[in-house]
């Protein structure tokens, strides 16, 4: 039976690991992570507190809240660089790959042949665009998945297509992230990556649509409601500076009024 992520949390308060049953927690944080949204990636970490990450029965959950942490990572990462004030977010953004990285570096010492180990391993190597080293783990991670009688895995098809798009043009990253996102409709963070790809391109409207079908699967993504609402926001009304004709001589008091003179006064006509 699969826990809700309330009763996982109830259970870990209560009884600490042996109240938790490890594939169902695994796969509650990997449903998490594929929501996207800074929040579902906070859960997803919080779900597997230290004394389950220590715990060997608890490894895939261990793995796979590495893996929302490395999600997390990468959007503050891409929020950031579209800002001109990112810089400290940009830190941040390293820092918390870096925290993930150090969770997951024991579990891939005491089992590199784990599938949600190779897994979370793989998305950390496309995160980074680094395809070299990411073809080995990947492949290590679906013969797994294989054995074990799964499905080919979607995060992996996610590492790589991340790699290949690390520092391509905007145009070539939307072609490879649409058709991922045709492939895997239920990986929500390639949906806000296609948006934002979309939006550089100025493709307004298909930008929309994305975020649209993104608000669909996820109504609590914060982070698309407010790209949504910056692709609606009508645009700023610019303060128009009268252009005075060329050669018009400037005036020679500005400022002043001639003084109307009345009859009969001194110097009335």
């Amino acid at each position: 039976m699969m826990l809700t992520i309330g009763s996982a949390l109830l259970g870990l308060a209560l009884g600490g690991a042996e109240s938790a049953e490890p594939d169902a927690l695994a796969g509650e944080v990997l449903a998490l992570a594929a929501r996207g949204d800074p929040a579902s990636l906070e859960r997803a970490a919080a779900l597997v507190p230290e004394p389950l990450r220590e715990d060997p029965e608890f490894r895939a959950a261990a793995a796979n809240r590495s893996l929302a942490r490395f999600l997390a990572a990468a959007s503050l990462r891409e929020v950031s660089a579209a800002s001109p004030d990112g810089a400290e977010g940009l830190r941040a953004a390293r820092a918390l790959r870096e925290e993930a990285l150090e969770e997951l570096r024991p579990l891939v010492r005491a089992q590199p042949d784990d599938p949600a180990v190779a897994r979370a391993l793989a998305v950390y190597l496309g995160l980074g665009g680094n395809a070299v080293e990411l073809e080995g783990v990947a492949r290590t991670a679906l013969r797994g998945e294989a054995l074990g009688g799964g499905a080919a895995d979607a995060w992996i098809d996610f590492a790589e297509v991340s790699a290949v798009a690390r520092g391509r043009r905007p145009a070539e990253v939307e072609v490879l992230l649409a058709a991922f996102v045709a492939r895997h409709q239920g990986i929500l963070p390639a949906r806000m990556s296609l948006a934002r790809a979309r939006m550089a391109l100025g493709r307004r409207e298909d930008a929309l649509a994305t975020l649209h079908e993104l608000l669909a699967a996820n109504p609590d993504h914060d982070a698309a409601k407010a790209l949504k609402a910056e692709l609606l926001a009508p645009p700023p009304v610019k303060m128009e500076v009268p252009m005075v004709p060329a050669g018009v001589p400037p005036p020679s008091r500005p400022g002043r009024l001639p003084r109307k003179v009345e009859p009969g006064r001194s110097g009335a006509p």
